[in-house]
């Protein structure tokens, strides 16, 4: 699903809720590097999976979307051109700030999202952090995506401190709902070694009731069936082709997924676990849920 940049805000006010304005989110939790009023961008495929990334200020002067920076301090050329050379494709923005509807908003039916970036040698993170006309909910939902991000980051630093080939980290973020209740966001995340041709996407999917904070499973929205799943891969031959054949039909309904505003539910395969790395992250509509 393609996001269009939809509105700017302040930085000042992007770093109070950084910076645990209303204790919501303490400074201690992410070292907060950089926070730019305009995230970094991402080029994707069709997928959505990441193929290079811009910082602000490339991804708004280069109309090609080519980032010709370096993404690190001793980053081989071969790995940075990795990131760059499919990235003709125009550029995709992280969303900056969804302002919801005044009364969706007060009703406790959406929230109101904002970025943090956070960059570094081998890093480059923009998240979202929400807020909600309820604490409680605000703290619910920024506790849980960011403990998810602080792992990401933490895993990154232990794994290079011993590693002869060092790993180099991107995330950004899609917002796939944000009303009637409905708080979905993506966490997409891109590793890439130093000397490596390609690197590895991977996405966390959050769905969360924002009347409560509660983060959903599959089982909140009736669960979907092996049977549901095969059929919709099995309708859709684009869908269906992006798969092994082997590994049809599929015999285990993944836990990845997200829904939309009106319940329509999304499942989620990563990349290279039941069809090719070209594939990307395969993404299978199943319809609206059972209840």
């Amino acid at each position: 699903m393609k996001h269009v940049l939809k509105t700017y805000i302040m930085a000042a006010l992007i770093g109070s809720v950084a910076l645990g304005a209303n204790g919501l989110v303490q400074a201690s939790d992410v070292e907060v590097v950089k926070v730019n009023a305009e995230p970094a961008a991402a080029v994707v495929n069709d997928n959505g999976d990441v193929v290079a990334v811009a910082t602000p200020t490339e991804a708004h002067n280069n109309t090609t979307g080519i980032m010709t920076k370096r993404i690190s301090q001793d980053i081989s050329p071969a790995t940075n051109k990795a990131l760059w050379e499919e990235s003709d494709e125009l550029a995709r923005e992280a969303d900056l700030v969804q302002v919801p509807e005044a009364n969706a908003y007060y009703q406790r039916l959406a929230v109101s999202v904002s970025p943090v970036a956070v960059t570094g040698d081998r890093l480059h993170i923009t998240y979202p952090t929400v807020t909600s006309v309820s604490p409680v909910v605000t703290k619910e939902i920024n506790d849980r995506i960011t403990k998810y991000v602080q792992t990401l980051q933490k895993n990154l630093e232990k794994a290079n401190l011993k590693a002869d080939m060092k790993e180099n980290l991107y995330i950004t973020y899609d917002v796939e709902a944000n009303d009637k209740g409905i708080f979905s966001v993506l966490i997409k995340s891109y590793t890439i070694g130093d000397q490596a041709a390609n690197g590895l996407n991977t996405v966390k999917a959050f769905t969360f009731n924002s009347t409560s904070g509660k983060v959903l499973s599959l089982g909140d929205f009736g669960g979907v069936s092996k049977e549901v799943l095969n059929t919709a891969i099995n309708e859709d031959e684009d869908l269906k082709a992006q798969f092994f054949p082997e590994n049809l039909p599929v015999d285990k309904v993944p836990a990845d997924f997200y829904a939309t505003e009106d319940h329509e539910l999304y499942l989620i395969f990563q990349q290279g676990t039941v069809g090719p790395m070209s594939s990307g992250t395969i993404y299978v509509p199943v319809g609206k849920s059972k209840r």
